[in-house]
């Protein structure tokens, strides 16, 4: 019991050393490009997708350039459930129990895997805080930012930066239509 206590003590000594140590939680960004520079990013992130009455919570990981992309889902715990592969002969869906799928296109492939078309090459624009040319912008921040856009029968809103500068990347997002809504909390980029 006094090792029980001892070590409890250590624990709360360090925590209250390393909160006097520095109190700035968010570590600096580094500098961005601008947003209409940026051709190709990795993220990592969080997403809940609601559709038909039902939710699901995953974890991430984007890696895109403008003639590919790979897209790794997980679970919340981190075990991975499917890739999605987009590149010039089309696009391919490969589940953890080994199911495969593929299309001509991404877009395609995710109209048949959500029952609902989910533009990739829209949500590659959304994700860093861009539209396209077709797209209605509702809203602005006071830094010119996106916050509220329509696009496709979307409604996508940015809910919050990383930081406040002008360049900063999108931290959080939503994109809605009718019977599908998909949340995107992004915990790291490479613009």
């Amino acid at each position: 019991m006094t090792l029980l206590r001892h070590l409890i003590g250590i624990g709360m000594l360090g925590i209250l050393l390393a909160g006097c140590g520095n109190q700035s939680t968010k570590p600096d960004l580094p500098a961005r490009p601008a947003r209409e520079s940026i051709s190709r990013f990795a993220l990592d992130g969080r997403m809940a997708i609601s559709q038909a009455g039902r939710s699901n919570t995953l974890r991430i990981s984007w890696e895109h350039t403008p003639a590919s992309d790979l897209i790794g889902f997980a679970s919340p715990l981190g075990n991975q459930l499917a890739e999605l592969q987009r590149d010039a002969q089309g696009a391919r869906w490969t589940s953890a129990d080994g199911e495969r799928r593929e299309a001509g296109s991404a877009d395609q492939l995710m109209a048949r895997l959500t029952e609902t078309p989910v533009p990739l090459d829209s949500l590659a624009l959304w994700v860093l805080g861009r539209i396209g040319s077709q797209a209605e912008v509702i809203q602005r921040d006071p830094f010119g930012r996106l916050l509220i856009a329509v696009e496709q029968a979307w409604t996508v809103r940015i809910t919050s930066y990383e930081n406040d500068s002008v360049n900063a990347l999108p931290a959080t997002l939503e994109a809605e239509r009718p019977g599908l809504r998909v949340k995107l909390a992004i915990e790291a980029w490479q613009p």
